[in-house]
């Protein structure tokens, strides 16, 4: 596998992984009015081997990272939702056209509801707005999804959202930033500062570094210095989160997994079990603590915290704690 090939596998993997673990806070960041909607106790499944069905041969410039998730609203109706990550090398006159084809497929063969996200974290604008026409004669089709350029979205309120996903955006751009100043190493590092600054549980600094590290990788050399400024920083600030064992087991589990393919099946499903009922047992924990804690006035987070994944309530337990009540409320919030 060249390089060329292994950055994009890379990047293929690191952005599935961001979308499996973080899928509610990417649906709060960037469809609010979904989110509100959804009914989290009931899971999410996505549907990998459907998409495996529908998918199509990339076009040349253009890379894909493309998932489709089922979700359940709270009138108990199903919704399918599709995500296209989308890198553009140089423009793409049918990326709409591409969209339309991926929408009318799933609903060709499955018959479902489908919500379109297209997140484009290249330079390039989409000249089509989120909108694909073919109309001839007063007939025809027009087609919309939802398109987000993570270029165009504020650095400075990036910084300033709780939302893992921020995060994540706030690491495209500066990839995209360091990729023309030739600043990688520097990138890199202001990154993984904000990351330990945020206030994140272990899990989720875990995750995100895990993405940071992928998408802007560096020489030999430069690596190592990173590390010793990780082990730096983690000692002042008593976050002993990624080890150097961890980090090694992170880059040789991508390998793994990009080079011979992972077999998830049965574990995937037995994972999932335990997971759900570590978040009904989290949702009890911190619904009671909760009141317990500040009384009645907490109420209004309820809702919150019974839609918050398991690493969000673990954190939120530790604030409470902590007895930081606006942290607790910015954590549950933060959509």
């Amino acid at each position: 596998m060249t390089n060329q090939n292994r950055y994009w596998a890379y990047f293929d993997e690191a952005w599935k992984k961001i979308i499996e673990r973080f899928f509610p806070q990417l649906l709060c960041f960037f469809v609010p009015e979904l989110y509100k909607t959804v009914d989290l106790s009931k899971g999410i499944d996505f549907l990998d081997k459907e998409m495996e069905q529908l998918s199509m041969i990339s076009v040349k410039g253009a890379k894909y990272v493309d998932k489709l998730a089922k979700v359940y609203l709270k009138d108990g109706n199903e919704q399918w939702i599709l995500v296209h990550i989308e890198v553009q090398g140089q423009p793409d006159k049918e990326f709409s056209l591409r969209m339309f084809r991926y929408f009318y497929r799933i609903f060709d063969r499955y018959g479902k509801r489908i919500v379109s996200m297209a997140i484009l974290t290249g330079l390039e604008k989409d000249k089509e707005d989120g909108k694909y026409e073919l109309k001839s004669y007063g007939s025809g089709v027009e087609f919309r999804y939802l398109s987000f350029r993570l270029m165009d979205y504020d650095k400075e309120g990036l910084e300033q959202d709780s939302n893992p996903i921020a995060m994540v955006v706030l690491a495209s751009q500066e990839k995209e930033r360091a990729k023309r100043k030739g600043e990688k190493f520097n990138t890199k590092l202001y990154l993984i500062r904000k990351l330990y600054d945020r206030g994140y549980g272990k899990d989720e600094i875990r995750r995100l570094f895990e993405f940071i590290d992928w998408v802007l990788q560096l020489n030999d050399e430069e690596e190592e210095l990173i590390w010793e400024e990780i082990k730096e920083l983690e000692e002042v600030q008593k976050m002993p989160y990624v080890t150097s064992v961890e980090r090694i087991g992170m880059k040789k589990g991508m390998e793994i997994g990009i080079e011979k393919g992972i077999e998830k099946g049965i574990e995937k499903g037995i994972e999932k079990g335990i997971e759900k009922g570590r978040h009904n047992e989290l949702v009890w924990m911190v619904r009671n603590v909760l009141i317990e804690k500040w009384g009645r006035e907490m109420e209004g987070l309820i809702s919150f915290v019974e839609q918050s994944p398991a690493d969000i309530l673990e954190n939120v337990l530790i604030q409470i704690v902590r007895g930081d009540k606006d942290k607790v409320q910015s954590l549950l919030n933060y959509c």
